[in-house]
């Protein structure tokens, strides 16, 4: 990428320094003559004609704010920008940046000829200023390109809307109009996903009509319909049937097979990307060169640089450049961080952002553009760019002056990239596979739902058969949360099991079930790990682990990481393929040791991922808490289990949800209902009864909880899209906000934070649940041998227990197939924290049962 930006910038040099030398040879007037060429494009009576320089200003500079509306909409959607806390000190470095330079050049020009033009200082050329970093190379941290790019993007919205609102002139609605419907077709066609390009490009080219008509910059139709390009991270399901269709061709070459895996492997890739990986080399090497050969040839003659030096229009553009976006980038962002509004990237410094504000006076394309649509004047416009061009060379040679004098007196700067793993290994405190003192160490930033990591889980396997002793394994957290909801969760459950001893097989298992990343999935995993489960929910439940998965997060911050799976191999970052041949290649080649001690030896025989079969949880029975018939029943004390919901909260359900009255008695929900809803108390109170509501002559009901206002009622299971096991009915008069199953999960998609808090109430309320379970569950056939001696035993010492007959019961027949047990003979005994026992011994038994009494006494 850098290499890229840097040669697309070179290029723009060159086309800049052709356009000056054609302009300023013996045929110099044919630089004119040749860009007024007029063309015209007529279909009967109607056409559009203008000179070659409008073409390329009006037609071909669309595909360059085309890219950058996408641009604009992948950084939102997938890049920097999803994390909007990140977003401040940019942000306000740009706004500055804006403001500042525009400021300084309405001082110099107010009242004269050249006001007009204080929207050219006001851009810099985000291409230029990368180029540029690219060029310093290690003098300056590579974070700080991130820094930069998210700058620019409020940089570019600032600027298009100026473009859009102070130099757009004569506006025909009716043709604002027609573009309008153009945006909503474009729009129409992204939903549907028709991705065909003839489609997509003839509406571009009506809207492009319809602008040019409207007198609002044409080019401002790019960046609209930029932004409606849909951008997402490569999608599991896409690049599997990719894989399975790629497979299948193989096998049996076949033109429909072709096709289809074709359009699978589109498909799993956003069409921003796509379309961004066919255009930016386009837009890179031709059609902003072209931009410069067109703009750039300024006639520096006598008379131009005498009027220059003194014109206030140059000397406005030269120190609204040079001047403006130093100080209001640099200033701004200091003041920003100074006050705790925001903070820099890991690796990133002020000084090192001064230096990025020094450079971003690089200003060219954009600039250029606006001096054009700025002033008629020829005369005026020529002004305009001899500052241009005078502040691109000067703001390029004060960066790199700024990055060596920073380079020389902080060597460090240049170590603070992503090339170097910080902080480095622990064996006291990250998760290591093999020798703690293995010469070589193969470092993962991973997350446990992304597809690429699953699939790096063979990678890893792979490599440590081949390196056996001489290589260690780490794995740290990276959880993405805004592309995989289940992340962060995930990462702590294996952080809860490790506190049990019981990391690595927690992590094999969820890589090998990343479908099942649900919180009542990951209870069942655990359970199946014969875990304590109690207090793995109850960890789970509070975020016990939540700072060691920060601290992760953090380190690869400060380690220039950006996505999953990303390794560093013996400390220093792997930037080429992740395949096995590529990783193993690079351990040898930074071998410690020296050449000649790796050994690149052949995989033998595949190593198949660890699977372990899934338990199912079992269930929980509560103690009565008995209600007094005729008092009023009080609200039980918040203990974390049915959340209390802040009203920014309660405000987000009020969007999705229906308000409903409620009168005492009346059942909201009935336990065992194949239909549900969730509900959030507004007023009054709602009791959650166990037990049947018309049953016997007490009706065996009885009340266990009573909640008011602001509570969320209800469960794990009925998450997970189970039947409720209690009822709600409201203890008095009131009101609730009613949510349906699927308008939470598309809430919980939305607002990550309330789905936290939901989430995590549920579990701590399993782990109460778990933790005052009480016997002992046994699953197997009653007519098995085994089954009658257990029997016997388990009377005669008295242990209380449920038996589970497979025979009777579907849940217990598919619970002993999930463990493996079909072709049982035997029968297994879960105990109430989840363990899976087979053939236990009398003594375990007893245990078992006796911690089983404790937690019903207590």
């Amino acid at each position: 990428m850098l290499q890229t930006e840097a040669a697309s910038a070179g290029l723009l040099v060159v086309a800049t320094a052709l356009a000056l030398i054609w302009a300023n040879s013996p045929w110099g007037d044919s630089y004119e003559a040749f860009w007024h060429t007029e063309l015209s494009f007529e279909v009967g009576s109607t056409g559009v004609a203008m000179d070659l320089r409008h073409w390329v200003n009006d037609g071909l500079m669309v595909f360059f704010f085309f890219l950058i509306g996408m641009e604009v909409r992948r950084e939102l959607s997938m890049g920097e920008l999803t994390e909007r806390s990140r977003l401040s000190v940019p942000a306000l470095g740009a706004i500055a940046g804006l403001a500042v330079p525009a400021g300084l050049y309405l001082a110099i020009n107010a009242g004269g000829p050249g006001a007009q033009g204080w929207g050219i200082p006001m851009a810099t050329d985000t291409a230029f200023v990368l180029g540029a970093l690219a060029l310093v190379g290690s003098r300056c941290p590579t974070q700080l390109r991130v820094f930069l790019l998210s700058l620019s993007v409020v940089d570019d919205i600032g600027a298009l809307t100026v473009i859009a609102v102070f130099y757009s002139d004569d506006i025909d609605l009716l043709a604002l109009g027609v573009a309008g419907l153009c945006v909503v077709a474009f729009a129409l066609l992204t939903r549907l996903q028709v991705w065909r390009g003839p489609a997509y490009f003839a509406v571009g080219v009506v809207m492009w009509l319809a602008m040019h008509a409207s007198g609002v910059h044409a080019t401002i139709g790019g960046v609209v319909l930029g932004l409606l390009v849909s951008a997402y991270t490569p999608r599991r399901q896409e690049v599997e049937s990719a894989g399975t269709l790629a497979r299948a061709f193989r096998q049996a070459p076949d033109v429909a097979l072709a096709r289809r895996a074709k359009l699978s492997v589109e498909r799993a890739i956003s069409p921003n990307e796509r379309i961004g990986a066919l255009l930016v080399p386009w837009s890179g090497y031709v059609v902003v060169p072209v931009f410069a050969l067109a703009n750039a040839g300024v006639q520096f003659d006598t008379e131009l640089l005498d009027r220059a030096l003194t014109s206030p229009i140059t000397v406005g553009v030269f120190v609204g450049l040079v001047v403006g976006k130093f100080v209001g980038i640099g200033l701004a962002s200091t003041l920003a961080v100074r006050f705790g509004m925001g903070s820099l990237p890991p690796g990133v410094t002020l000084a090192a952002v001064w230096g990025g504000a020094a450079l971003s006076g690089l200003g060219f394309t954009v600039s250029l553009f606006v001096a054009d649509l700025a002033f008629d004047d020829a005369a005026l416009r020529e002004e305009a760019m001899v500052g241009v061009l005078a502040a691109g060379v000067v703001a390029a040679a004060l960066g790199a002056v700024w990055f060596w004098a920073l380079g020389r007196r902080s060597p460090q700067v240049a170590r603070t990239g992503p090339r170097q793993l910080d902080p480095p290994v622990d064996p006291a405190v990250d998760h290591l596979r093999g020798r703690a003192d293995a010469p070589l160490t193969l470092v993962e930033y991973g997350d446990v739902e992304c597809p690429f990591c699953g699939r790096a889980t063979g990678v890893v396997e792979e490599l440590r058969h081949r390196f056996g002793d001489d290589l260690r394994y780490v794995f740290r957290h990276l959880p993405l949360p805004d592309v995989h909801p289940h992340a962060e969760l995930a990462a702590e459950a294996t952080e809860a099991a490790g506190a049990q001893g019981a990391f690595w097989t927690m992590h094999d298992r969820l890589f090998a079930h990343q479908d099942q990343l649900e919180a009542d999935q990951l209870l069942d995993h655990a359970a199946a790990l014969g875990l304590d489960l109690g207090r793995f929910a109850a960890e789970l439940g509070s975020g016990a682990h939540a700072a060691r998965v920060r601290a992760d997060v953090v380190g690869a911050e400060a380690s220039g990481v950006r996505g999953t799976p990303t390794f560093f191999v013996n400390g220093v970052g792997h930037d080429g393929p992740t395949t096995t041949e590529a990783l193993a290649a690079a351990l040898v080649a930074s071998d410690p040791r020296g050449p000649g001690h790796g050994s690149l030896l052949p995989v033998t025989e595949p190593v198949a991922p660890a699977r372990s079969s899934v338990a199912l949880s079992p269930a929980a029975e509560l103690p009565a808490i008995s209600a007094l018939p005729g008092e009023r029943l009080a609200e039980t004390p918040d203990d974390g289990a049915s959340p209390r919901l802040s009203e920014a909260h309660i405000a987000v359900l009020r969007r999705v949800g229906r308000r409903q009255r409620t009168v005492r008695g009346q059942v909201l929900l009935r336990s065992g209902q194949a239909e549900f809803d969730f509900f959030a108390v507004l007023a009054g109170t709602v009791a959650v009864v166990e037990g049947p509501l018309d049953g016997g002559p007490d009706g065996g009901k009885r009340v266990v909880a009573v909640h008011g206002p602001g509570r969320f009622l209800g469960g794990l299971n009925m998450l997970a899209g189970q039947r409720p096991v209690r009822s709600l009915v409201a203890a008095e008069d009131g009101e609730v906000l009613v949510l349906s199953l699927e308008q939470l999960r598309a809430v919980f998609t939305r607002d990550r934070g309330l789905a936290d808090v939901i989430t995590r109430s549920f579990l701590l309320r399993r782990a109460m649940l778990i933790g005052q379970a009480s016997g002992l569950r046994v699953v197997g056939d009653r007519r098995w041998p085994a089954s009658t001696e257990l029997r016997a035993q388990l009377a005669e010492d008295g242990v209380p227990h449920t038996w589970l007959d497979p025979a009777e019961d579907a849940a217990a027949a598919r619970l002993l197939a999930e463990i493996g047990g079909e072709e049982a003979t035997s029968p297994v005994v879960l105990t109430p924290d989840g363990r899976v026992l087979v053939e236990p011994t009398r003594e375990e038994l007893a245990r078992f049962a006796g911690a089983s009494r404790d937690l019903t006494t207590t």
